[in-house]
C-alpha cells in the first residue's frame, strides 16, 4: 500500500538521539544522530549502542556477513561470535516494517534482521540506558 511522501513523525531529545520517518510503506526509519557503533552489550539480549541511542535485541536474529547468513541468538552467547566481529561499524539504514521486523544495515555491508513480533517484542529502539527487550514499533 501506497502512503504518500516520507513524513518525519517523532524525534527523541538530545544530541546524539534519533528521528523517526514514516515511510509510503508504512515502514518507519530510525535516523539516528550518531551513526558509528560505540558498543555491544551482551546479556540475556543484546544492546547495540549508537551514541544516545540503543539498539535492544532480545530474540534470534539474522545477521548477514560478506553473503554468510548466521542465525544468532542472544539466549547464546556462544553464537554471537558473527556479531562481535563486524565491531566497529557504522549504520546506514535502521527501518522497521509494518509488521514489526527491524533491518539494521551497516555501511560496511553487513545486514541484521529480527523477525517482527510473533508472540513477543524481540526488539526495541530508544534513549541509550533507558530501554529494555520491551519496545517495539508504537509501544
Amino acid at each position: 500500500m501506497r502512503r504518500g511522501p516520507v513524513a518525519e513523525i517523532a524525534s527523541s531529545t538530545g544530541p546524539g538521539g534519533f528521528r523517526l520517518r514514516e515511510l509510503p510503506d508504512a515502514g518507519v526509519e530510525f535516523v539516528l544522530g550518531e551513526p558509528e557503533l560505540a558498543g555491544v552489550v551482551v546479556a540475556d539480549h543484546v544492546i547495540l549502542r549508537f551514541g544516545a541511542t540503543d539498539v535492544v535485541v532480545a530474540d534470534r536474529f539474522d545477521l548477514e556477513v560478506d553473503g554468510v547468513g548466521h542465525h544468532l541468538d542472544p539466549a547464546r552467547p556462544e553464537t554471537l561470535g558473527p556479531l562481535l566481529a563486524v565491531y566497529p561499524a557504522t549504520a546506514r539504514w535502521l527501518y522497521a516494517s509494518p509488521d514489526g521486523e527491524l533491518v539494521l544495515v551497516l555501511v560496511q555491508g553487513q545486514r541484521l534482521v529480527v523477525p517482527g513480533p510473533a508472540v513477543r517484542r524481540s526488539w526495541s529502539v530508544g534513549s541509550a540506558g533507558a530501554l529494555g527487550p520491551t519496545g517495539s514499533p508504537g509501544g
